[in-house]
């Protein structure tokens, strides 16, 4: 699990429904599109069942991870900026 230092700035954007914090709180339903409380099971809409994997676990699946921390990272990170290692070429993910 990631830990993320809640600073002025996550805050802010956890209030504009942004940010790590907001992603991991919410799920969106593959077959409508219908975004959810990350504790629901069932789509409200369609009815579908929805597995455990919220928002943030789908962005972090789209981008490249620190093997060491798992935070998702821009491609041409040199520097992981959440444990400072240096991350090279074959640690991503």
């Amino acid at each position: 699990m990631i830990y993320y230092n809640k600073s002025e700035k996550y805050i802010l954007l956890e209030s504009l429904g942004m940010g790590p914090y907001a992603m991991k709180k919410i799920k969106v339903c593959p077959r409508c599109g219908q975004i959810v409380k990350a504790w629901s099971l069932f789509c409200p809409v369609c009815k579908k069942g929805l597995s455990g994997r919220t928002l943030f676990d789908t962005y972090k699946d789209m981008h490249l991870q620190c093997s060491y921390c798992k935070i998702p990272l821009a491609q041409d990170t040199i520097y992981c900026p959440h444990c400072g290692k240096k991350v090279k070429q074959n640690h991503l993910r």
